[in-house]
């Protein structure tokens, strides 16, 4: 009997503690609109891509005269020193020879430390919600990223020593370009802040696939010349007619497998409609070529979430 007694007891305790939690009128004093189906959106915003993959970009090699190997054998990744001394030897037309080919030694002063450009990305999203705190979220977007940096290219013996050297040290651009496509599946949660808008989370899984599409450098005859000329690194394994070498066509795609984690904010259209602002860290297996990095990336993105009615969707505004 003491021990049932007591149990009430603590079951009283327990049931007053939570009444008085809730008092009417003071903050739950906005409703939680019904959602549950399947919802299809559109995403907008912008990517921004860790470092560390782009060095691939950097035509350093493997150890500055041999290139990298590549899962495509009819695809070809050159070290500059490698496709400079390609077009001095076997295209002495092409306008780059001219600063190769004369009476002094050249070398490579300085590699580049290679950076990604922030991207644009564009995806669509399909939700399918039990409730309007619960849904799963499956996401595909689409990015095009560039990698950019600066070398040196130093020539020894061009002009008189007159107590001031006789070598020159000029700088380039280099350039790599890459496709990714993330599909990402998670779960996400909701916490309810007013009428009409809540806070959102998302966790789970994503993969990406990598394509290495260009790589290149940009050089100039001489410093009148306005347009850089497009000296490409990523070529098909034969020649063409001259020497010249022909772009790889982007077939050099792989899979990663990554997870996600993402917050931001979901707000209710007037007359149907929903916009979200997102933020999404993801951490990525990277592949490109032969390499493997495991690094975080991160996007900040816009998602318009259809409404599920037609006649919702034409009246929908702000």
């Amino acid at each position: 009997m003491m021990r049932k007694a007591l149990f009430m007891g603590l079951g009283l305790w327990v049931l007053q503690g939570w009444a008085q939690m809730i008092v009417p009128g003071n903050e739950e004093d906005f409703s939680v609109e019904r959602r549950d189906g399947i919802e299809f959106g559109m995403n907008i915003g912008v990517y921004r891509g860790a470092p560390g993959p782009s060095m691939i970009y950097d035509g350093y090699g493997k150890d500055g005269t041999e290139s990298l190997d590549l899962p495509d054998g009819a695809a070809k990744l050159w070290t500059i020193n490698e496709r400079l001394k390609q077009i001095a030897t076997a295209q002495p037309n092409s306008p780059i020879a001219g600063i190769l080919n004369g009476p002094f030694q050249w070398g490579i002063f300085s590699y580049p430390i290679m950076q990604y450009r922030p991207a644009m990305m564009f995806g669509l999203k399909v939700a399918k919600f039990w409730n309007p705190e619960t849904a799963v979220m499956l996401s595909v977007d689409a990015v095009q990223l560039t990698a950019e940096g600066a070398w040196s290219l130093e020539r020894v013996g061009e002009v008189p020593d007159q107590g001031q050297g006789n070598y020159v040290t000029e700088d380039y651009g280099i350039e790599g370009k890459e496709n990714r496509l993330n599909v990402a599946l998670g779960y996400r949660t909701s916490v309810y802040i007013d009428e009409g808008i809540s806070w959102i989370m998302e966790l789970g899984g994503m993969t990406t696939a990598y394509s290495l599409e260009e790589n290149y450098l940009l050089m100039t005859e001489n410093s009148a010349q306005l347009q850089p000329y497009r000296l490409d690194l990523l070529t098909q394994v034969n020649n063409g007619s001259n020497g010249t070498l022909n772009r790889s066509n982007g077939l050099l795609t792989q899979w990663g497998v990554g997870a996600y984690v993402g917050a931001g904010m979901d707000v209710s259209f007037e007359q149907g409609g929903r916009i979200e602002l997102n933020l999404r860290v993801s951490r990525d297996n990277v592949k490109l070529g032969m390499q493997e990095s495991k690094v975080w990336n991160g996007a900040l993105f816009v998602t318009w979430m259809m409404p599920s009615q037609i006649g919702d969707f034409v009246r929908a505004s702000f």
